[in-house]
């Protein structure tokens, strides 16, 4: 696997993004949409994910198999306003399912030393009920709040989970253990 930075977005990087995102979607509805994008909504919403990354607004993660094919993303998107820019959100997560498990600690090492280089000591996200709130935990974040209508499924209300972590905390549990996951007993309070 590859794990690159790109500041721009080629027209074969867009569709691939819309593949991974559509197969992801379909799958598990957890990526705000539930059916798949066409091409027409797809490559607008990667032109504007385009223009954030050549902005300097957005940071994107892609990882890519040996013949250059996105299999994975996420992208972090640092806090405006001069009193947060230690924050930045962990945004779009996305793993293509035949992928997964061979990707997201080596990404989510590469991700943390890229907060670091953007001078950010905390992370956030959110998460759906439905989602992998339990895999974020595993990796050192905790809960700070629940929005019972977070989203929408089939009519139905999905909670959402805003959670955060420490990255000098995440780093320092790494350095002592080689594995950013946490066994049960080392998860934050």
């Amino acid at each position: 696997m590859k794990y690159d930075w790109p500041t721009e977005l080629s027209l074969k990087d867009m569709r691939e993004m819309i593949g991974l995102m559509n197969e992801v979607a379909l799958k598990e509805m957890t990526l705000g949409f539930t059916e798949p994008l066409n091409d027409e909504d797809g490559l607008a919403l990667m032109r504007a994910f385009d223009a954030d990354l050549r902005r300097g607004a957005l940071e994107l993660l892609a990882v890519r198999t040996d013949d250059g094919e996105i299999v994975g993303m996420l992208t972090l998107a640092r806090a405006p306003l001069p009193a947060r820019r230690h924050v930045v959100d962990l945004r779009r997560c996305v793993i293509k399912p035949s992928h997964r498990g061979q990707l997201l600690l080596e990404g989510f090492g590469q991700a943390v030393r890229r907060m670091a280089e953007m001078g950010c000591d905390v992370i956030t996200l959110e998460v759906r009920d439905d989602g992998p709130k339990q895999l974020w935990h595993r990796l050192g974040f905790q809960e700070y709040g629940r929005l019972p209508d977070y989203a929408r499924k089939n009519g139905e209300p999905v909670t959402g989970h805003f959670m955060y972590a420490s990255r000098v905390e995440l780093e320092e549990h790494f350095r002592l253990t080689g594995s950013w996951l946490h066994t049960p007993e080392s998860v934050p309070a």
